[in-house]
C-alpha cells in the first residue's frame, strides 16, 4: 500500500515538474509520520523514503531508533520549544522550523556541546497568521545573518506553511512568494546558493509547490494513508 502511494506520489512530481522544465530528482519527499507508528514509518523506509519528518519530539524519540539506517534523515518539522532543543540536535539532522535568534543560537551550543552541526532552515509565515510559527518576511534577512553567524548550525533554506485552501491553485502565491524570497536573498548574498532548499507543499497542493520551485515536499496522508 505505502509502496504503490509513493509511486503515484512520485508520479505527481513528475509530471508537475516537467510542466516546468524542472528536474524531478531535484523534489524529495518528506515523510510526514504525524501519529503513523513504528510499522508503517518502518514500511515507508522499505519503500525507499529517505527522509521521515516528525512534528512531535516526544513522539520522534519513540520511533527513531527504530530506523537504524544511517542513510536516513530525520527532519522536525512541527514547533519546536527552546527547553527541547538539547534533545533536538541529538535526534534530527534538519530543524526545519526556527523561526527566531534565540532558538537558533540554543540549538548552535547544544549541537557543538556535543560536536554536531545541525541543519536548520527558516520557517517564515507569509500569510501573517497569528495562530502559526513562522517569522514575517520583512525579518528574514536579520534572522539569517544571526544565523549564518552561529559555529554549529547550516542553514539550508525556507520553510513555509500556507493557509488551507479547498482550491489548491489558492496557495501559489504563497508558494511562489516563498521562492522569490529566497532568490532575492541569494541576489543580495544573504543566503548562499547552496542554501536553496524550500520545504512546502503538502498531499493536497503539491502540484502546486513544486511547479512554484519546492524542494522538499511534507507529505503524510497521501503516503501514509489515514492517521490511526
Amino acid at each position: 500500500m505505502i509502496a504503490e502511494n509513493i509511486a503515484e506520489l512520485k508520479m505527481r512530481i513528475a509530471e508537475a515538474a516537467e510542466r516546468v522544465q524542472r528536474n524531478s530528482n531535484d523534489i524529495r519527499i518528506v515523510a510526514a509520520a504525524k501519529g503513523q507508528g513504528r510499522e508503517k514509518i518502518d514500511e515507508a523506509l522499505s519503500a525507499g523514503i529517505s527522509i521521515i519528518g516528525h512534528n512531535y519530539l516526544q513522539e520522534a524519540v519513540y520511533e527513531m531508533p527504530l530506523a537504524g539506517n544511517s542513510e536516513v534523515e530525520f527532519h522536525m518539522i512541527g514547533n519546536l520549544q527552546k527547553n527541547k532543543a538539547g534533545k533536538a540536535v541529538e535526534l534530527f539532522h534538519v530543524i526545519e522550523t526556527v523561526d527566531n535568534a534565540t532558538l537558533a543560537g540554543t540549538l548552535s551550543r547544544r549541537a557543538e556541546a556535543i560536536g554536531r552541526i545541525i541543519g536548520v532552515m527558516i520557517q517564515v509565515n507569509l500569510a501573517r497568521e497569528p495562530q502559526k510559527s513562522g517569522i514575517e518576511p520583512e525579518k528574514i534577512q536579520e534572522l539569517a545573518e544571526e544565523i549564518r553567524s552561529l559555529p554549529a548550525v547550516c542553514l539550508q533554506g525556507l520553510m513555509t506553511i500556507p493557509p488551507f485552501f479547498d482550491d489548491p491553485v489558492r496557495a501559489r502565491p504563497y508558494f511562489a512568494g516563498l521562492r522569490e524570497l529566497r532568490d532575492k536573498l541569494i541576489m543580495q548574498g544573504v543566503l548562499t546558493r547552496e542554501m536553496k532548499e524550500l520545504s512546502m507543499g503538502m498531499t493536497g497542493d503539491l502540484e502546486v509547490a513544486v511547479e512554484e520551485g519546492a524542494t522538499l515536499v511534507r507529505i503524510g496522508t497521501g503516503l501514509f494513508g489515514s492517521r490511526s
